[in-house]
């Protein structure tokens, strides 16, 4: 755990970075929230079907999701602000994520950063899954503070 920290926080530093909504204020690279509940899957969503909330635009793969989110738009939104849940927890750092790396636990989406680390792959996820209930309690306390920051 603790190489962990510190690879995070090497790694955070030395990367800039990147929030979860982009320059057109588009959430997740346009991923559909809903499918990662619905299906368990990390579904591009259309811009044809789009939902805006505080002025962040979400889009879905179909009207089915899209009325879900609207319904209850804060049942579908990531934990930790959508950025890395490991980097939260383990660093108390924001961090960008790949949509398409991610786990529903309890009813709650974490998404995780899964790209280039010195020369190989570093997965968020794997770290996450080997102690999951720490790491949550984790995150959420960090959370609590980083948010505003």
């Amino acid at each position: 755990m603790r190489n962990l920290v510190l690879a995070l926080t090497v790694l955070i530093s030395t990367t800039s970075f990147a929030q979860s909504i982009n320059t057109k204020s588009v959430a997740l690279e346009g991923y559909d929230l809903v499918g990662y509940f619905t299906k368990n899957q990390a579904i591009q969503g259309s811009d044809k079907l789009s939902v805006e909330v505080d002025g962040i635009h979400y889009y879905f793969s179909s009207v089915e999701n899209q009325k879900l989110f609207k319904e209850n738009p804060t049942k579908y939104m990531p934990e930790c602000g959508g950025f890395c849940a490991t980097a939260v927890a383990t660093s108390n750092a924001k961090f960008p994520v790949d949509p398409e790396t991610f786990k529903v636990t309890d009813g709650k989406l974490y998404l995780f950063y899964n790209g280039p680390y010195k020369g190989a792959n570093f997965n968020g996820k794997d770290p996450w899954v080997k102690d999951e209930k720490a790491l949550i309690k984790k995150a959420n306390d960090n959370w609590k503070t980083l948010k505003n920051s």
